[in-house]
């Protein structure tokens, strides 16, 4: 059985912005299962933040002061190249 609840994670990828929906959800469902146990849990920790500092780290060039966020934000941009 998987230590993650993947219908949890799915509901929490479900963002108010549409930008960050089209980002978030297919990040989660092509890369998510790749990724190391660090990096799932920053993953994990990212969807608890608000939507307009998601949407703020991933489009207008600002960054969080957590390393791992910070971390986890430069590994999905990469994916959207």
């Amino acid at each position: 059985m998987s230590k993650y609840n993947k219908l949890r994670i799915e509901w929490d990828c479900r963002r108010g912005m549409l930008e960050l929906d089209n980002v978030i959800m297919p990040f989660y469902q092509q890369h998510f299962e790749s990724l190391t146990e660090q990096q799932k849990q920053a993953f994990i920790r990212l969807l608890a933040c608000s939507d307009l500092e998601l949407f703020s780290w991933l489009f207008k060039g600002s960054e969080p002061q957590d390393l791992e966020l910070r971390t986890m934000i430069t590994h999905i941009q990469n994916t959207l190249k």
